[in-house]
């Protein structure tokens, strides 16, 4: 007992400073364009992300009068009192459409962890750790994003992994690290350390006031762009569920923001900066955490893979290929919420050609077993705690499916149509406005999202398409039900995870976004998608 005491102290020692030295070496180093950058020109942007806001509590609050510096910007700026944000639910990858414009499925990659066929090695791209570096590199190298299109300006983000182009990033990994897994014995035994633990650590609250400060003297130097994620609220109601301390930061950050905006005034930048307050996603408890590999185990006869949470010791991502020789499919953990499954083709024989090409509903419908041909889609939706399921069927077709329930959404130049087949998985005909969409008739993206914006699944019918029509996409996308967790004993320190994100859900997907443009007048929008905010922010930098 006590080796395994020592060994696991050990370990954690060794962590802790590897750990330490990575954070503090990308925080403290010395700006490379310190009086160095071409003066700013023309208007300028700070985007700030509250990573994992949830639009009914953030309501609540703002109706009670507790979020006074952010009911402030709303009565001078533009309020999207329902946005859309990117599907899957993630963030980092949900940051895309604020930066370029587009939807974040045009990114080139396809949440913070999806497989990529077409590797011989790092087939499982994860940007959770070390690792966060292929983001940038893995993305579409077409679209420019505003940090790009800044050119030689002085631009800087703070906590963002996408951000390429960027001239100045820092990171508060490190007490974002303490601040998440405080409760944790390693990190308790930290922040008890005489003297030193309190210098090391820090707390939610400790954490979001830090980041502002760095955002605060970023602003000394006037950046075109200026991105600041502020992670806590994420964080909380991934270790502790929806507690009331969520509010309390939250009404805590309002006054970081209300701080933030008076050292602009006093900068002088007031006339030419705009403030974007942003999210990636909503929020959701979690009451039951699932593993799925068991279940195909037991079940079917076949192995499912599933990658590490987070890369800690290498950057690289090099696992080759021929290892998932064994394996009939690797389950991927996209969010906690949302999962991709990525099957090997039965009938190819070649390792790696069996990994090559997407499968089809048909496919998964008729998937070749030791015990004979299986529908996965059924067995799955089966299964306790499983929602709803998507699969592409062809070319131009999506398959969806909740219980017992089937749908499909095809696509003709651009306007879609639902055509339930058994039942109603998205629960549209419940609903008066949505309803009206169900004639069997294509419609328009914007059709859609205006008349199910109050329904479970807002803009679903878009989202879904544009996502798992892409190639590169999970063969079957699995959304787990409201309360459930699809990541079982996953997660790094804590193992399960009791709040997340990464589903269709409106809790994750409808969010609130407030836009304030210098001079300009004040406005309400009852719906809009992230990627139109991102075209506010690019016309207002470069038009």
């Amino acid at each position: 007992m006590l080796k395994k005491t020592s060994l696991i102290f050990f370990i954690s020692f060794c962590l802790f400073i590897c750990l330490l030295t990575t954070v503090s070496y990308s925080v403290n180093k010395p700006s490379l364009y310190n009086n160095t950058h071409p003066v700013t020109t023309g208007n300028t942007i700070s985007i700030l992300l509250l990573d994992g806001l949830s639009q009914s509590i953030f309501e609540q609050n703002l109706q009670a009068n507790k979020l006074p510096n952010l009911k402030k910007l709303i009565q001078s700026g533009t309020y999207v009192k329902n946005g859309i944000g990117a599907f899957p639910s993630m963030t980092g990858y949900a940051f895309y459409p604020f930066i370029t414009g587009k939807d974040a499925s045009t990114s080139g990659i396809y949440g913070l962890r999806w497989f990529d066929r077409n590797l011989d090695k790092g087939n499982l791209r994860n940007y959770v750790g070390r690792t966060n570096i292929h983001m940038n590199r893995d993305i579409n190298p077409q679209q420019k994003n505003i940090f790009e299109l800044s050119g030689d300006q002085y631009t800087c983000s703070i906590n963002s992994y996408m951000n390429k182009g960027v001239k100045e990033s820092a990171l508060t990994g490190w007490r974002h690290t303490t601040s998440k897994f405080k409760h944790t014995p390693l990190f308790r035994f930290l922040a008890a350390i005489p003297y030193f633990g309190k210098r090391i650590t820090a707390d939610f609250f400790e954490h979001e006031t830090y980041a502002m400060d760095l955002a605060k003297k970023q602003l000394e130097q006037n950046p075109k762009v200026q991105w600041v994620t502020l992670p806590s609220l994420d964080a909380m109601n991934h270790i502790h569920g929806t507690t009331a301390n969520y509010a309390t930061l939250l009404t805590h950050i309002d006054s970081l923001i209300g701080n933030f905006v008076q050292t602009i005034d006093n900068l002088g930048q007031s006339d030419t900066r705009a403030i974007a307050i942003i999210t990636d996603h909503g929020i959701s408890d979690v009451h039951q955490n699932i593993d799925l590999r068991k279940n195909f185990k037991q079940g079917l006869g076949l192995a499912l893979k599933r990658g590490v949470s987070v890369h800690l010791l290498t950057d690289a991502l090099e696992t080759p290929l021929e290892e998932f020789e064994n394996k009939d499919g690797y389950f991927v953990i996209n969010g906690n919420l949302s999962a991709y499954l990525y099957m090997r083709n039965p009938i190819e024989k070649d390792t790696k050609l069996s990994w090559r090409k997407k499968l089809l509903s048909p496919q998964l419908q008729a998937y070749s077993t030791a015990k004979g041909d299986r529908n996965l889609l059924h067995f799955l939706a089966q299964q306790e705690g499983i929602g709803l399921l998507a699969a592409q069927q062809n070319d131009s077709t999506i398959w969806i499916q909740l219980d017992d329930q089937t749908a499909t959404i095809t696509n003709f130049k651009n306007s879609y149509v639902y055509m339930p087949i058994s039942g109603d998985p998205l629960g549209y005909s419940n609903d008066t406005l949505a309803s009206k969409l169900l004639d069997n008739q294509f419609h328009s993206a914007d059709t859609w999202l205006a008349h199910t914006i109050q329904t479970d699944y807002p803009d679903a019918i878009y989202r879904l398409y544009e996502l798992m029509s892409k190639p590169d996409v999970g063969d079957l996308l699995i959304c787990s039900k409201k309360g459930y967790d699809l990541a079982a004993n996953y997660e790094l320190f804590v193992g399960n995870y009791k709040g997340g994100h990464g589903g269709l859900h409106k809790d994750l997907l409808k969010v609130p976004y407030i836009l304030y443009l210098p001079n300009q007048a004040s406005k309400q929008l009852e719906f809009a998608r992230s990627e139109e905010v991102g075209e506010m922010i690019m016309a207002y930098l470069f038009n």
